[in-house]
């Protein structure tokens, strides 16, 4: 492990061992999960700190799934029922939230974020709306006027389909604004990304530099770089972007915080975070600022770094977790490098590109199996068909190889299923963690990629539950909106950005409102074995939980997107509240 690494993974356990000597740490064995503090009938029992009434309240619990109060005690809720049983709780100093009818659900649980890159993309350029190549460069020049000497110019999150016609951008769009100020700015599934000039010559790129494994340096027709990176070559421009200051990662998280607070997400699994990043959310528990209960998932690259310590998946407190590891199969279908059996139709010579992580495919298939030997919880991004499969083959190796267990295999993204590997999912006990705001925005031109036929079985959530797949919903933020109610909007509706699908892309994918909840809530947090601690509304249970301003469950589901969180409360305590 390397000392910069060291000290963060240190700074981690530093903040852990502050959490845990406070007594606050389930996993310590403090407190059985499922178990009220308790027992009803005992009159000297202490008074509920907060009581939330007058609701409608979605327990996620199969033999009482609504009721109409809650009462919280610590961090826990003690009881979940009606009004008489709950104010059985209520004394003199508990603090009473009047919902006024609305609906009430468990905290929304991320399944698949990038936190402090997503805080970075809030105060980065913003290309994602920017309608015409035009604007995409005047934005970039704009911040590039205000850029300080030595500074770069990153973020974007820039979408070539909006732009009539689809094309992708180059670095003589934004070459005469930028001059000797570096840019770099991604597209919006991260897997592409611009540089201009004075970037690539702080990189060394040239037109005899080769394409590294998994990757591409995209090319005019007289050999020139464009100033395109396709997956790894991403990594030839991000070698020589400054690295970020603990400051700035700081500033980050915090913004990440209250942004998702905002939103009623209260829990985030955090896919590829560097060591540093997790060195801040211990740095923010320290403080008791981390309002946000987060589980890292660092490179499967790295996955000693874990392993010599000995942890395990979902290592760690209510708050901050290891024990997960995010690897990579494939690119994406944006950038045309998610990994295929049958070539792109609008690209017949390019089924994609595997990650430089299958290159060699025996290394990927080693790094996995002494992964899960050590205890770790494997979840890979793969979402071309063949990258799929390939992925769960290795997934059956590696339990042929190490023996059966829980071990909760996650395939990050799932997009675009072979038919033949729905059952294979189910068979194997493969978690699905899907995010289906993706579906909408590529269902605006994903046919035109891969055909009619390919597309039947993407974004196939219905297929899945149908299956018994176990489904986690998630946002890929910042790569789309945290926000979870255009997510459950997609999931539910299908109906693509462009509103020419107003009944659905891909119709028979569609699932009800209630499915996405439930998979948002409770599916996401069994996606990190803690089914027993989140996800739900029910005695024993972390108290998270949102009021929202409408019942999402009554109304029409194409008005779900325009819902607003009003109160959000992670472990009894009010962490957003709409003014």
């Amino acid at each position: 492990m390397s000392p910069r690494k060291n000290a963060a993974v240190c700074r981690f356990f530093l903040g852990l061992g502050l959490l845990c000597s406070a007594g606050l740490s389930a996993w310590a064995g403090e407190r059985a999960p499922g178990r009220a503090p308790g027992p009803a009938a005992n009159r000297g029992r202490p008074a509920a700190d907060l009581i939330v009434t007058n609701a409608k309240i979605l327990t996620a619990d199969a033999l009482h799934p609504e009721c109409e109060a809650v009462a919280v005690l610590g961090d826990r809720i003690v009881a979940a029922a009606g009004k008489a049983d709950v104010f059985a709780w209520r004394g003199p100093k508990t603090k009473i939230i009047d919902a006024e009818g609305r609906r009430v659900v468990p905290g929304f649980n991320d399944a698949h974020v990038h936190f402090v890159a997503g805080g970075m993309d809030l105060d980065n350029v913003d290309l994602k709306n920017a309608p015409t190549p035009e604007e995409f460069a005047r934005r970039i020049a704009s911040r590039a006027a205000t850029t300080a000497k030595g500074e770069w110019v990153l973020g974007g999150n820039w979408d070539e389909q909006q732009w009539s016609p689809a094309r992708l951008p180059d670095k003589d769009l934004i070459d005469p604004a930028t001059r000797d100020t570096p840019v770099f700015v991604s597209r919006y599934d991260g897997h592409m990304a611009l540089a201009n000039s004075a970037a690539i010559r702080l990189a060394g790129v040239t037109a005899g530099t080769p394409d590294p494994p998994g990757g591409a340096i995209v090319h005019d027709d007289r050999g020139e770089p464009t100033g395109l990176f396709k997956d790894s070559a991403m990594t030839i421009i991000n070698k020589v972007v400054p690295p970020f200051s603990h400051e700035q990662r700081m500033r980050a998280a915090r913004r990440a915080l209250k942004h998702a607070a905002s939103l009623g997400v209260t829990s985030v699994q955090d896919m590829n975070p560097e060591y540093e990043d997790i060195a801040v959310y211990a740095e923010l528990l320290e403080r008791g600022e981390l309002t946000t209960r987060i589980y890292a998932a660092p490179a499967l690259a790295d996955w000693k770094d874990q392993a010599r310590l000995g942890l395990r998946h979902a290592f760690g407190s209510p708050y901050l977790r290891l024990g997960a590891l995010k690897g990579y199969a494939d690119g994406s279908l944006g950038s045309a490098t998610a990994y295929f059996f049958e070539p792109y139709t609008d690209s017949p010579a390019s089924r994609g590109l595997l990650s430089d992580e299958m290159q060699p495919l025996d290394v990927m298939r080693d790094r996995m199996t002494k992964a899960d030997a050590a205890g770790l919880q494997l979840c890979v991004h793969a979402i071309g068909d063949q990258a799929i499969s390939m992925i769960l083959d290795l997934f059956s190796d590696v339990a042929t190889t190490n023996g059966a267990r829980d071990r909760r295999l996650r395939i990050e993204h799932a997009q675009h299923v072979a038919p033949k590997d729905f059952d294979r999912f189910a068979a194997q006990r493969v978690i699905a963690s899907v995010q289906p705001y993706h579906a909408i925005d590529d269902g605006r031109w994903a046919e035109k990629r891969i055909g009619p036929e390919r597309i039947k079985t993407t974004y196939a959530f219905r297929t899945f539950l149908d299956r018994g797949v176990h489904l986690a919903l998630g946002t890929d933020w910042s790569v789309a909106p945290l926000d979870p109610m255009p997510t459950i909007y997609a999931a539910a509706t299908r109906a693509t950005l462009d509103g020419k699908n107003p009944e659905g892309w891909v119709p028979e994918q569609k699932i009800s409102v209630r499915e996405a909840v439930m998979a948002y809530t409770a599916g996401s947090a069994y996606a990190e074995f803690q089914e027993n601690e989140k996800g739900s509304i029910a005695a024993g249970r972390l108290a998270d939980m949102v009021i929202l301003s409408a019942d999402i469950f009554s109304i029409d589901p194409r008005a779900i997107r325009d819902v607003k969180v009003l109160t959000t409360i992670v472990g009894g305590r009010v962490v957003w509240e709409s003014r």
